[in-house]
């Protein structure tokens, strides 16, 4: 037993090492948006989008999903893939940034969808103004093919909001502050620690409530900000690893509908001003490669989206048609259903009741009896465990046979305590199962993945 959890306890430090993004609103004088994406590779494009091209959203495994037709031309950063942007900027001075947020669980209201970075470029496709992307909000669901995100948007008039997607529901934060800041955690929860760690800020750390100090101390301050200012601010949250990394650096002056832009491969910052792009409908797409000396825009082709497109899904387990999805990309004017994805994945919803509402709750699912008898987690998480239930949803999921194991927490220690051995936390598996001296043999706590699936687990 001592083993299996000194394990997951590793697993789960690997798994929220890999999340880490910054952003920061300023709202002054000036109208700054900037971002830090930090991740494990580089590669990108900086796609320009046309008005007037006719939109469905990619099916995946549901038919009621939103179309439409750009009003708006835009450029955003792409790593996935045209129509699936980071984020980006139109030509209303209409900004919006996605950020992970592992604890991120969508809505199910049964109204039409799109998926998580769609819903980016949907967004920037339509409307001119942050307020008026907050009101069109609740008008659609996020049916996410992979990843738990959060956003901030802002515009040209100085509004912003972060909308998080807490226990299916979306919360929106608007802010009287003269700036407003994101980073990989709760919004509501980060703003509570930055008003309680102000005066103790650790400025070296990367933890994502660190980092959301760092960036709002800076940008508390009503010195007059310029585009090196906002560089700089970002620069000090940066991440530095081997194998992770901040790759780019992106700074919208909004007003001025300028996007500055830098990235690890090619650190000369360059500058694209909207107003001198051609936004008016034709036949071929055109992007800029990122990590080149100059934003120069060409001819976005089948081949180069497709690189893009399976280069980024090579990362993940997800399994979609790639011609099938590559070519709606280019020509994403009718609805297509994704058979491949349909049939190789289903969502988990993991319900955990524990008995004190206080202290983490860590868990992790193996996929396999290999697996879970070497220890080898699939997904691994760690939460808060604030309330009596505590409820977790896992995108996207192989189809297979998995087995859940978790401990809690209580006093915050990031480590299971032990008297004599034996666990003194309350620990759990799926299916409830018990063990002997150690955990619970796999027949005891296999479950099969199937549509819909919820799982039930008593801490005890």
């Amino acid at each position: 037993m001592k083993q299996f959890f000194a394990t997951l306890y590793f697993l789960l430090v690997i798994s929220t090492l890999a999340s880490a993004c910054s952003a920061v609103f300023v709202n002054q004088e000036q109208k700054f948006l900037g971002k830090n994406f930090d991740w494990h590779n580089g590669e990108g494009a900086i796609v320009l989008n046309k008005r007037g091209i006719k939109k469905v959203a990619y099916g995946l495994d549901k038919e009621n999903v939103v179309g439409w037709t750009s009003r708006f031309g835009s450029i955003t950063f792409n790593q996935v893939g045209k129509e699936f942007p980071y984020g980006g900027v139109n030509e209303r001075g209409l900004a919006i940034e996605m950020l992970w947020y592992d604890e991120s669980y969508y809505e199910e209201s049964g109204m039409t969808s799109v998926s998580e970075l769609e819903w980016i470029q949907y967004n920037l496709d339509n409307y001119k103004t942050a307020s008026e992307v907050q009101f069109y909000l609740d008008s659609m669901n996020i049916n996410p093919i992979h990843a738990k995100l959060h956003y901030i948007v802002a515009d040209r008039g100085g509004r912003s909001f972060v909308v998080d997607f807490v226990n299916g529901k979306a919360v929106v934060s608007n802010t009287d502050d003269h700036y407003q800041v994101l980073t990989n955690s709760n919004y509501l929860g980060s703003l509570n620690y930055y008003q309680e760690n102000k005066e103790n800020i650790h400025f070296e750390s990367r933890k994502s409530a660190d980092r959301f100090c760092q960036l709002s101390s800076k940008a508390s301050t009503h010195q007059r900000k310029t585009i090196q200012n906002m560089f700089d601010m970002l620069k000090e949250s940066k991440e530095d690893e081997a194998d992770y990394k901040t790759y780019w650096t992106i700074v919208y002056d909004l007003p001025n509908l300028t996007a500055y832009y830098k990235s690890y491969d090619n650190p000369k910052v360059k500058t694209i001003n909207l107003n001198s792009l051609d936004f008016s409908m034709t036949s071929n797409t055109y992007a800029a490669e990122i990590n080149s000396d100059l934003p120069t825009f060409k001819r976005f082709t089948p081949e180069w989206n497709m690189k893009l497109l399976s280069a980024s899904l090579a990362k993940t387990n997800v399994k979609l048609n790639l011609e099938q999805t590559n070519k709606h990309m280019l020509a994403p004017g009718k609805f297509e259903m994704d058979s491949k994805y349909s049939k190789n994945h289903k969502d988990l919803k993991v319900t955990f009741n524990v008995k004190k509402d206080k202290g983490l709750l860590f868990y992790t699912l193996m996929q396999g009896k290999e697996n879970y008898e070497k220890f080898r987690g699939s997904v691994s998480a760690v939460t808060r465990a604030n309330k009596n239930t505590i409820q977790r949803i896992h995108y996207s999921m192989s189809n297979g046979e998995y087995a859940l194991a978790t401990f809690h927490d209580m006093n915050s220690n990031s480590k299971l305590d032990r008297f004599l051995g034996i666990p003194s936390e309350p620990t759990a598996f799926s299916n409830n199962g018990k063990g002997f001296f150690g955990p619970p043999k796999h027949d005891k706590v296999v479950f099969k993945l199937v549509d819909k699936n919820e799982l039930l687990i008593d801490i005890k």
